[in-house]
């Protein structure tokens, strides 16, 4: 039944194809070869002078709202739809020029049966969620992003899938029909936290105190720091199962590290000054 069904799908399009007179369009071909030649010499011209000009309008998007990741998810977007467009075409007029009746071809299969046929119900899917993050804003190239449980940074935005590159280097091709949930890091500050043990339990209200005092005011001298440290002593760390003092605040993104390290360092500082010795894991 499935291949009854897939032979009645591709009937028309074999009808339109037993009309053509491919000896003559062989013949044509010869003919016609060195109008194909003048035509790809244009479509390169074409393509190579688009893409110029799509690089100096990002310059000019870049220059004017001073955002990197919005113009660079933009071009991306521009770029695919700029290649596709001078694929079909180039397509459409080779084919034309040698005899191949495309527009009777597409119209007697039907855009339907065509869609059937040749399985293209993925690249509509693609296609339509592609457009739906893009307008939604979902994310843009250089946010650091949850999707299927691969965690990443995206490279590139296509109308067909979406490139994470992963921590070790992996890239990964995500189609867009695939996506069902997008976790999305690089929205507003990030929440991160420092967890470390001390040598002796009897003095965390000495540490506490201490670094409420050396940490109380940074948000307000560290411009990446947004919001006031939050201490809490003692506490349970499941990943360790020991009991120490975890201190949580949210930095700018991206300087999760960094703000991590310096942060570090001021504890070291306030609990060195009490004479509280630091365990390391």
């Amino acid at each position: 039944m499935f291949n009854l069904n897939l032979l009645a799908k591709f009937g028309p399009i074999q009808n339109q194809l037993n009309k053509i007179n491919w000896k003559n369009i062989g013949d044509l071909l010869l003919t016609h070869l060195f109008q194909i030649i003048i035509i790809t010499i244009i479509f390169l011209a074409l393509n190579r002078i688009g893409k110029s000009i799509l690089n100096k309008l990002l310059a000019q998007y870049r220059t004017i709202n001073g955002g990197n990741a919005r113009g660079d998810t933009i071009f991306t977007v521009a770029m695919n739809v700029f290649k596709y467009s001078i694929i079909f075409f180039y397509v459409y007029l080779i084919l034309s020029n040698i005899g191949v009746p495309v527009s009777t071809l597409i119209a007697g299969a039907g855009i339907v049966s065509i869609a059937i046929g040749l399985g293209a119900q993925g690249l509509v899917s693609d296609l339509i969620n592609g457009v739906s993050i893009l307008l939604e804003g979902q994310l843009r190239v250089g946010d650091n992003v949850t999707m299927m449980t691969i965690e990443g940074t995206v490279t590139a935005i296509g109308l067909r899938s979406i490139q994470l590159l992963d921590a070790d280097g992996t890239v990964h091709y995500i189609p867009n029909r695939s996506i069902t949930t997008i976790s999305n890091h690089s929205r507003g500050p990030q929440s991160t936290s420092v967890f470390f043990l001390i040598e002796n339990l009897d003095s965390i209200e000495i540490a506490k105190t201490a670094l409420r005092e050396s940490l109380g005011h940074l948000h307000q001298t560290e411009e990446k720091i947004k919001s006031k440290p939050v201490i809490l002593a003692p506490f349970y760390d499941d990943d360790s199962h020991s009991i120490g003092i975890k201190v949580s605040f949210k930095v700018s993104r991206g300087y999760q590290a960094a703000m991590q390290t310096m942060v570090l360092d001021k504890i070291l500082q306030a609990l060195r000054e009490k004479q509280i010795s630091v365990l390391s894991k």
